[in-house]
């Protein structure tokens, strides 16, 4: 298959959104079952640029109109892009599925055309070679995100969307403003150009510019203190988005900060920026720790546990060396599969209970064995027992941390660790030992992506050797910044 087929990842969700309308003519369940159909379709493509890139080792680059960049626009589609595209694809598919018993509010058509575009946008920011569009389709991506924050329609949902606006429209205006000043130094929007021409830029400029970007991305990427919105969200919006808000649209404005942060790792000021993310990034693991501790809901306190493994990313990649990236990828990937498995089986026990508060929870062992079972999974594994996945990036990232000399914030995130035990037995000891009930029929297609998920958990804890190899291409995709200048065809532009 020819490499510009990998465009397809962009055009078939953008494309297949128009159609939606077409199809809810048919009937309600017609759209849901499109939306699968769609999804599948998206990770068969996703899967093989996978293949390609990973058997290849080379990156896969989509050059729009046939204009080479800096001319023109670019899609690249490297070890990192390639795998977490996967993941988009796959995330998304899942939650399609858990979709037809999940949502029932109307208009269904526009539920699905949101879906669609949420998707696209999250693909978009991670394949994307220019800093504009990474600007466009995180637009696409936050506009989207609100509409289905607010989509069940209640008064809570309505207040988390405009939380989410209000701070949203703040982070755009800082993340376009820094990239202003990028564009007024260096006269480009290409990112290859970007890392070619950034040894001749003015270092205030240069720190002032990456700082607005840092500060705008904070804001999609939940650090601390432009998170205000994110609990909310989890909690108002349809439970299968809030799997796709913590699986990828997350990881995918925390990938772009990384990828604009290393882009200039050559600016005289870039540690100074380092140690504000790194600041930002422990406060955000301490402060969503404390605040899981007290909440009653369980689906809000894993959006507050969410947060804190996303600071904890963010530390990792704010570290400024290979171990650290590549550890933050990792721990990305772990994460991605962690927090769907936990926030697809909170979800199914809050439609099938009829809420998510933690006394539902009681004797959820007996009612609801499997749920309860890939619950526990996801909270052991979140703790970071070991012979689960997390245990392995988190202790990777303890050690990066330690290796550069930031004692202090790794001492928090350990600190943080405990309280974050705490909450999480706690949950255990409600769904085995509280409790009793009847035994409730549970759905098979649910229960078996929930079992997929959880043995991607074990098996990746048991033999994290395949999973982290994944993750030490895709974090030198993002840090060898040489390499990604020299595979990107530019128009015979120089430094």
């Amino acid at each position: 298959m020819n490499g510009q087929y990998a465009a397809l990842l962009i055009a078939l969700p953008l494309i297949s959104a128009f159609f939606v309308p077409v199809f809810k003519g048919i009937g309600k369940n017609a759209v849901k079952y499109f939306l699968i159909l769609v999804t599948a379709l998206q990770t068969g493509i996703a899967a093989w640029v996978f293949k390609e890139v990973y058997t290849t080792g080379k990156p896969i680059i989509v050059i729009a109109g046939g204009w080479k960049p800096p001319v023109g626009i670019n899609l690249y589609l490297g070890h990192f892009a390639a795998l977490f595209v996967l993941i988009i694809a796959v995330v998304s598919l899942f939650t399609a599925v858990f979709s037809i018993s999940a949502v029932k509010t109307e208009p269904i058509d526009k539920y699905a055309m949101l879906f669609l575009l949420l998707m696209l946008g999250a693909t978009g920011m991670i394949a994307t070679g220019d800093i504009f569009n990474l600007f466009v389709f995180m637009e696409i991506t936050a506009i989207t995100a609100y509409a289905l924050t607010a989509y069940n329609k209640t008064g809570e949902a309505a207040e988390a969307s405009m939380k989410y606006i209000i701070l949203g429209g703040i982070g755009s205006s800082f993340f376009l403003i820094g990239v202003a000043l990028i564009y007024g130094s260096l006269g480009t929007l290409n990112m290859a150009q970007i890392a070619q021409l950034a040894a001749t830029m003015d270092p205030t400029v240069a720190q002032v510019g990456l700082a607005l970007i840092i500060l705008g991305l904070a804001v999609e990427a939940e650090l601390f203190p432009l998170n205000a919105w994110a609990p909310d969200a989890y909690q108002a919006a349809p439970h299968p988005i809030t799997v796709m808000f913590s699986a990828f649209v997350v990881k995918a404005a925390l990938y772009a900060m990384a990828r604009i942060l290393y882009l200039m790792q050559v600016v005289e000021s870039w540690g100074s920026v380092l140690r504000l993310l790194i600041v930002m990034a422990t406060l955000t693991v301490v402060v969503a720790e404390l605040a899981a501790l007290r909440q009653k809901n369980v689906k809000r306190m894993i959006a507050y546990s969410s947060i804190a493994q996303i600071g904890l990313i963010a530390l990792a990649f704010a570290l400024g060396t290979q171990a650290g990236v590549d550890a933050g990828v990792f721990h990305m990937i772990n994460h991605a599969i962690v927090k769907a498995l936990l926030f697809l089986a909170v979800g199914y026990v809050a439609i099938t209970l009829g809420g998510a508060e933690l006394e539902k929870f009681q004797g959820l062992g007996r009612r609801m064995p499997l749920t309860a079972f890939a619950i526990s999974v996801g909270a052991v594994a979140t703790v970071g027992i070991p012979l689960f996945n997390v245990f392995w990036s988190k202790i990777r990232i303890i050690l990066a941390t330690l290796n550069v000399g930031y004692t202090w914030a790794a001492v928090l995130v350990l600190s943080a660790s405990v309280v974050e035990a705490v909450y999480y037995f706690r949950l255990l000891h409600t769904i085995w030992f509280k409790g009793e009930g009847e035994k409730i029929s549970e759905s098979m297609v649910i229960g078996l992506m929930m079992l997929f998920l959880a043995a991607l958990v074990v098996v990746i804890g048991v033999y994290p050797d395949y999973a982290w190899e994944l993750a030490r291409k895709a974090g030198e995709d993002i840090f060898n910044m040489a390499q990604y200048v020299k595979n990107v065809p530019l128009m015979g532009v120089g430094a």
